[in-house]
């Protein structure tokens, strides 16, 4: 007799969709923690300084740590995350940022000869966690994502990250009472480290149950860089590169001394200079998905990111050279913090083929990284350098004015990138999403 057939297993349904925002919640929860850790230390440097005599480049340096820690990222770490996947990844790497907050709070207390080392270590700590747990939670959008709902899914997620960030500039105001030495402030970004932890475990055990229960893709291969592709780019899309080097550069650095810079040369309170500092992740993480839906309605990406570094400029020189409030100048730097980025990321797929995206971007991220890190330990040393301090506010003058002579190179490659979309060899991105892309289109979250 015949063996009788085996019945084919049933298929597995699709996730339902409320199984899937649940995912991306936890996700984003945990990117919360991730932002909220890397920017309290910053409401806290001017107690670092009266505390320890932390110098301004021992303030940059500590970026420097953390770009150090991501450099190291883009090299190594997209192997590990292929390996171990996805849900794996981000318990480790959660693991890792959460050790590495509670190291920035407790190891200056325990060296106490030498402080600014183990903080030091803690942001290398923070660094590796960081980035990795953000190029997985990446991955978690694009494998639980598709089509149309994938631009909406990485906005609710950058949405919910920059909450992080907000909270953080905003502690010296609602937490006032922690403020009074330096530990405190660190010890609750500590707590929310521990929490990036816990909803990072949530989602690993979401994504685990659903691999038994649903039919979910399986994640795809990491981009990695390939060297040999390195000369082979387009001019148009080293401009994005010039571009996105100087803009990070300047913000990011701006960012690690702001708080200083309105307390020493403004005369502002910590909860003042918080409430300022605040401004930018808030108008970024409302503006960034509309900017985003603008570009897609009516193409005009090159001249999108033009605007944009153009807004970045004026602020910085009419810091130092007028008596315009602070709240208007830190408005129009919101708003390029979220024009840029929202243009800027996707831009790179109407410049380069599809099969070289990962090493475009991850050579791109490499360069953000290094003028980041070069540019933080630089304004700390310009700032020993011209004594700049409460004392004497005017010592803050040539540092805000490096970062105003940034921001200009970056409206001078944004605007060499806005010519050349309107020559013969344009790329199309002032169109309003040509055909040709719609296929080969890449999402990636613009940190």
């Amino acid at each position: 007799m015949p063996d009788a057939a085996v019945p084919a297993a049933a298929p597995r349904p699709l996730p339902p969709p409320a199984y899937r925002w649940f995912v991306l919640l936890s996700c984003s929860l945990a990117m919360f923690g991730n932002y909220y850790v890397f920017d309290a230390l910053y409401p806290v440097t001017p107690l670092l300084e009266k505390a320890f005599g932390f110098t301004g480049a021992q303030v940059g340096l500590l970026d420097t740590a953390y770009n150090v820690a991501a450099l190291l990222t883009l090299i190594a770490g997209g192997v590990l995350i292929d390996r171990i996947g996805v849900a794996a990844s981000a318990v480790l790497f959660g693991t890792i940022g959460a050790a590495g907050s509670i190291a920035i709070a407790v190891l200056p207390a325990v060296l106490p000869g030498a402080p600014w080392v183990g903080m030091m270590l803690g942001r290398f700590l923070l660094g590796i966690g960081s980035e990795l747990f953000i190029v997985a939670a990446t991955t978690v959008v694009g494998r639980w994502f598709k089509g149309k709902e994938i631009s909406f899914a990485l906005a609710i997620q950058l949405l919910i990250a920059r909450l992080g960030s907000w909270a953080a500039d905003k502690s010296p105001d609602y937490a006032k009472s922690l403020f009074g030495s330096w530990q405190p402030p660190l010890l609750l970004a500590a707590c929310l480290g521990v929490t990036w932890l816990c909803f990072a475990i949530v989602y690993a055990t979401l994504e685990k149950r659903a691999t038994r229960l649903y039919a979910v893709s399986r994640p795809g291969a990491t981009d990695k860089l390939v060297w040999s592709d390195l000369v082979r780019f387009d001019l148009g899309y080293w401009w994005v590169v010039g571009l996105c080097v100087a803009f990070y550069a300047t913000i990011f650095p701006f960012r690690t001394f702001a708080n200083l810079y309105f307390i020493e040369a403004k005369g502002l309170s910590p909860e003042a200079a918080g409430n300022l500092k605040s401004i930018l992740p808030l108008l970024s993480m409302i503006g960034m998905p509309l900017f985003g839906l603008l570009a897609d309605r009516i193409g005009k990406r090159a001249l999108l990111m033009a605007a944009g570094s153009a807004l970045l400029v004026p602020p910085f020189f009419l810091l130092v050279g007028t008596s315009i409030s602070p709240t208007i100048l830190m408005g129009m730097l919101g708003l390029a913090f979220a024009l840029v980025p929202a243009v800027l990321w996707p831009a790179v797929t109407y410049l380069v083929p599809e099969a070289r995206l990962g090493s475009a971007y991850a050579l791109m991220t490499f360069c953000q990284q290094v003028g980041w890190a070069g540019m933080s330990w630089g304004l700390g040393l310009l700032k020993d350098a011209s004594h700049a301090s409460a004392a004497h506010p005017a010592g803050w003058n040539p540092v805000i004015l490096a970062l105003g002579a940034l921001a200009t190179l970056g409206f001078v490659f944004s605007f060499l990138l806005w010519r050349s979309e309107r020559g013969p060899k344009s790329h199309g991105l002032e169109a309003v999403t040509p055909a040709a892309h719609v296929e080969n289109a890449k999402e990636i979250n613009p940190a």
